[in-house]
């Protein structure tokens, strides 16, 4: 599942696959400027995490 959240001088976009890492990738334009991983010790954190406390939704994988 994708999220982003949009600031004035960044994007943030977190990708989360199922597992027990969520991937955060901040863009200014086009240009990547971080590009992190949060891990958490469960998936039902991870999870829980994504759901709660990242951007809006974006849509699944095809």
């Amino acid at each position: 599942m994708r999220k982003h959240e949009l600031y004035t001088e960044y994007h943030d976009h977190f990708e989360y696959f199922g597992n027990t890492e969520i991937e955060r990738i901040r863009k200014q334009g086009e240009k990547t400027i971080r590009h992190d991983w949060i891990i958490f010790d469960t998936v039902s954190e991870a999870m829980e995490f994504f759901n709660d406390r990242c951007g809006e939704f974006v849509g699944y994988y095809a």
